[in-house]
């Protein structure tokens, strides 16, 4: 020990303990996976994008990709009921005359379009943002004479109207969806 500017100094200088520290990590790491050094090397070959795919190796990223189908799923419902009392609307047939009628978006089909992983997000976490696509179709009720009748008229005439929309989801670090709504991102 020794004497230094008010501080006491003992042994080895600090970088050697954080190196042996650093190589007990490593050690302990490499012990404790299942795997051969020479697969631990191609699979971080892999990860940084200089190497082949290990066989059987499963990225976050085609984890994330998925689960996309079963996000779908559960989120193109609660989205068509979310839409399910639509929007009451006017047509216009000229003069004082009109009628009023329930226009509804209800989506169709889905299809996952791509996953990328997020190295900081709003919340300062790492993880995915996957993307997926839906399609949908306009629907109208049967034209009213008042608001109040078109609010209540089920809108089951589909309309030659359809679209697209894309909506981005969060995942964790691990692959799991967040339970959020997703966002719109183009329609």
């Amino acid at each position: 020990m020794r004497w230094h500017g008010g501080m006491i100094r003992t042994g080895a200088p600090r970088t050697f303990r954080l190196c042996a520290l650093l190589l007990a990590l490593l050690a302990g790491v490499g012990t404790g996976c299942a795997r051969t050094p020479g697969e631990i090397a191609e699979k971080v070959a892999y990860d940084f994008g200089i190497g082949e795919r290990p066989e059987g190796y499963v990225s976050g990223s085609d984890r994330v990709m998925e689960s996309l189908t079963q996000v779908a799923e559960v989120e193109m419902k609660r989205m068509n009921m979310a839409q399910r009392h639509g929007e009451v609307k006017f047509q216009d047939e000229g003069g004082l005359r009109g009628s009023y009628y329930k226009e509804v978006k209800t989506y169709e089909s889905f299809y996952p379009l791509d996953v990328r992983a997020v190295s900081k997000s709003v919340d300062g976490d790492r993880g995915f943002i996957g993307y997926i696509e839906y399609t949908y179709r306009i629907y109208q009720s049967e034209r009213k004479a008042n608001r109040t009748e078109a609010a209540a008229a089920s809108a089951n005439i589909a309309t030659p109207e359809t679209g697209r929309d894309t909506f981005r989801y969060r995942f964790s670090s691990g692959g799991t969806w967040d339970g959020r709504p997703g966002e719109l991102t183009r329609q």
